[in-house]
């Protein structure tokens, strides 16, 4: 029985003998009016423990029942005066309730502990403690008049301790809903308690401040209304449920809306209350605040999106395994390679995703990796969709914070491209290394050339001199027109050596390469073997290109002759022109002009049937006086570099041993359609210039030359044509010369090229401080050579080195007469 229903019966027993009694009061004496009865019979039969006492406080009876109770003998009681002399019912307040006795009231005591301090009672000992409740009450005659005072003791032993457990109980429920209203204020996590409508009974601080409402604002309001919209259905559905018996409680991740309007992401547990019979008294929701753990994730996510976004733009191939060689994270670029996409990849090892070999090598890398605990390095190959592929391969192990290897990752990239530009930046260096070594010769070349040219105006010159001298019938004469020839063809020579070097730059004309090639058939015919058959293709469309005219025709005639001196016995040499698009790779692989820009070029092919080069001939054909045959000078194809060159070009050679040689040179193509050939212009006879009158020309001149021997013969030739002439060997001796008699000087013969002071600058001092002086440069290189200015300003002649009398004259004449180049 609950003890507070034991409390409870207890006290209508207690009503109930408080009423008993007074009908036994009433009997009683009602009964001892009618008859007389044995008063102590009656009195010690009675149940209910009473003492009785003189108004003056006087005991004068005790009942058996009392005895029994109070574990004291009658005896020891009645007779005496223990009300009034007893200190401890003086102070227990058994005086007062006495004395209220008296006055005719009924008071009752409050329970009462007692200790019979082993009394003896019969012979037995007594040893107990008890609880009494003690009642005084007046006791009147049939007058009315106050006779006794009786005490009524009751045993509440039983109910003194069910009320002192009722009251610990009391305290100890009151302690524990004080800790647990403690707890429910002080828990981190919202708790709310709800009705089945879902009005709020009651919530805790926690939940006031995850929502932002006071606990008096939420308390009576909807629970429902502070969730999100959007997550309500669901939110209902389960509480539905809830209500319906089928589940005892649910859990799930929503929004709530804030009072603020900013949104709060909770963990929600929502539990039914039941009594025994299975009712809903109430339910509860338990609330815990994530919004920070949902950031926190974001955060993750947004580093975990950023990192992924990150591998994914490196172009690379990106993963990351586990211990056990797990995929836990892999780029798109990889997923791409491997045929997957990345969520398929996930979560898979290598044996699940490759064929059994790859699987095996990476495995095996992944294990040697883990094996040494550090970073390793491999150069791989693969096969891909665009051909053979290289990868260069970084495999590392990954460490925990206790130096444990939980992982490994790798970095394969793509080096294909790499690799090609390493070939090709070898190639450049072999072809850079190849231009140096050229323009090395190129220099060497030109130095011979220009000093050979000193030389040969020393006997030209003089051979010129002489041969103006002497009679066609004399002995001597044929002896010098044969020296005069032999200096002409090293003149030749010089000449291809300068258009090697790339210093002869010649005169450029609008012309069309298929009917320059034309043009060459009778000519090439006429030169090549017979043996040998010429077959001549040329593009039935214009090939319009910047060229001039001879050394295009040069290139033609030396390529031509070098193909039919490669044929041994029978062989055909083929000449096409056509039109080529050449792309960057295709001019990366020229032998000549590599560096020149993509576009569309004339293509002029030269293909024999001889012999073919191996590479180390291939390799050195162009350079000057190298010759695979017994005779020859070795400056053909040499000068076939130097043109192409001067003409910004391009030249391939495809070549194999016994199987011929294709030579196939590109000229620049322009959008220009009309091509005009410009026929030289016809020089006069040498005596005829030399019989040109200067007399009305004033005969003083200076000769400016570093080289003896070319003042000595420009002075004679000068004589020779009645100057008077002064020389100098460099620009200071000339300004000596200059200072005496520039104003009486009427013609200035400088050497382009001296040491210190070069001719172009003594040429520019002397016309601003000699305007009327007309002024020849000599050179062995090209008349381009001369600075533009010079050549703009009309009073600056050029004359090539070297010259006979005749040039020189022409040169002087045209000088003297138009002082134009």
């Amino acid at each position: 029985m609950d003890i507070h229903e034991r409390l409870r019966s207890l006290e209508r027993e207690n009503a109930i003998l408080r009423q008993q009694l007074s009908i036994l009061r009433a009997q009683f004496t009602a009964s001892l009016a009618a008859q007389e009865l044995p008063f102590d019979m009656v009195f010690h039969q009675l149940p209910i423990p009473m003492v009785l006492f003189a108004p003056d406080g006087l005991s004068v009876a005790m009942n058996r029942a009392n005895e029994q109770l109070v574990a004291t003998p009658i005896d020891q009681i009645v007779g005496r005066y223990n009300i009034y002399h007893d200190p401890a019912a003086q102070k227990r307040g058994f005086v007062a309730a006495f004395e209220a006795a008296r006055r005719g009231q009924i008071a009752a005591m409050p329970p009462t502990p007692y200790d019979t301090a082993e009394a003896e009672i019969e012979g037995r000992t007594i040893d107990q403690q008890f609880w009494s409740e003690t009642t005084y009450f007046p006791i009147y005659d049939h007058m009315h008049r106050l006779v006794l005072i009786g005490e009524m003791n009751r045993d509440v032993t039983d109910w003194v301790r069910i009320r002192e457990e009722e009251q610990r109980l009391a305290a100890e429920l009151h302690e524990r809903e004080r800790r647990f209203a403690a707890l429910f204020d002080q828990l981190n996590i919202g708790i709310v308690v709800i009705e089945e409508s879902g009005r709020i009974i009651d919530c805790n601080r926690a939940i006031a401040t995850l929502l932002g409402f006071e606990r008096e604002e939420l308390i009576g309001k909807m629970i429902l209304h502070r969730t999100h919209p959007d997550d309500r259905n669901t939110d209902l559905l389960l509480w539905e449920e809830l209500l319906n018996g089928n589940r005892d409680s649910y859990t799930i991740e929503k929004r709530y809306l804030h009072k603020d309007g900013h949104i709060v992401y909770g963990r929600m547990t929502c539990s039914a209350v039941r009594d025994e019979e299975g009712k809903i008294t109430f339910l509860v929701r338990l609330i815990e605040d994530i919004s920070a753990q949902r950031a926190a994730e974001a955060a993750v996510e947004t580093s975990r999106r950023l990192l992924q976004d990150i591998i994914n733009q490196i172009p690379a191939l990106i993963f990351v395994k586990d211990a056990e060689g797990r995929y836990l994270m892999v780029n798109e670029r990889l997923a791409k390679f491997s045929g997957y996409e990345p969520p398929a990849m996930i979560g898979k090892r290598d044996e699940d995703l490759f064929p059994p070999a790859l699987a095996d090598y990476y495995r095996s890398f992944d294990r040697e990796v883990m094996r040494h605990r550090r970073p390793i390095q491999r150069d791989d190959d693969r096969w891909t969709a665009n051909g053979l592929t290289a990868f260069t391969t970084i495999k590392f192990p990954l460490f925990d914070h206790e130096g444990k290897i939980y992982g490994i990752a790798g970095i394969a990239i793509d080096v294909t491209e790499r690799r090609r530009m390493e070939r090709e930046r070898e190639r450049i260096e072999q072809q850079l290394r190849e231009t140096q070594r050229l323009e090395s010769l190129g220099v060497m070349a030109g130095g011979i050339a220009h000093d050979f040219n000193n030389l040969l105006v020393g006997v030209l010159g003089n051979v010129s001199l002489a041969l103006n001298e002497l009679p066609d019938d004399h002995p001597a004469y044929p002896l010098l027109v044969q020296i005069e020839q032999a200096a002409l063809r090293a003149t030749e020579l010089t000449n291809q050596l300068f258009t090697y070097t790339g210093r002869h730059q010649p005169e450029m004309q609008r012309l069309d390469l298929s009917r320059a090639v034309e043009e060459m058939q009778t000519l090439l015919r006429s030169i090549l073997p017979r043996r040998v058959d010429l077959i001549i293709q040329p593009s039935p469309t214009p090939l319009p290109i910047e060229g001039n005219i001879a050394q295009i025709q040069q290139v033609l005639m030396n390529l031509a002759i070098n193909g039919a001196e490669a044929i041994t016995g029978n062989g055909t040499v083929t000449i096409m022109t056509e039109a080529r698009e050449v792309s960057a790779d295709e001019m990366a692989t020229m032998q000549i002009g590599a560096d020149q820009p993509p576009g569309c070029y004339a293509a002029l092919i030269v293909k024999d049937t001889g012999h073919g080069m191996d590479e180390i001939t291939k390799a050195r054909i162009f350079d000057p006086f190298f010759s695979t045959k017994f005779t020859g000078r070795g400056l053909g194809l040499a000068a076939v570099n130097g043109i192409v060159r001067a003409h910004h070009g391009a030249l391939h050679i495809e070549t194999e041993p016994d199987h011929g040689t294709t030579f196939t040179v590109f000229w620049p193509m322009t959008t220009l359609s009309d091509t005009i050939s410009t026929p030289p212009q016809e020089s006069q006879p040498m005596q005829a210039v030399i019989e040109q009158p200067l007399a009305q020309i004033e005969r003083l001149a200076l000769v400016v030359d570093d080289e003896p021997d070319v003042r000595v013969v420009a002075q004679r030739m000068l004589r020779r044509l009645g100057f008077t002439v002064y020389e100098a060997a460099s620009g200071t001796e000339a300004h000596q010369v200059l200072d005496q008699h520039g104003y009486q000087l009427a013609l200035a013969l400088i050497d382009l090229t001296m040491p210190g002071q070069t001719g172009d600058e003594l040429a520019t001092e002397i016309l601003s401080r000699y305007p009327s002086l007309r002024i020849v440069l000599m050179s062995g290189f090209s008349q381009q050579e001369l600075p533009a200015h010079l050549r703009a300003s009309g009073m600056v002649s050029f004359l090539a080195k070297p010259f006979t009398l005749s040039s020189l004259t022409t040169t002087v004449t045209a000088a003297l007469s138009s002082h134009a180049l």
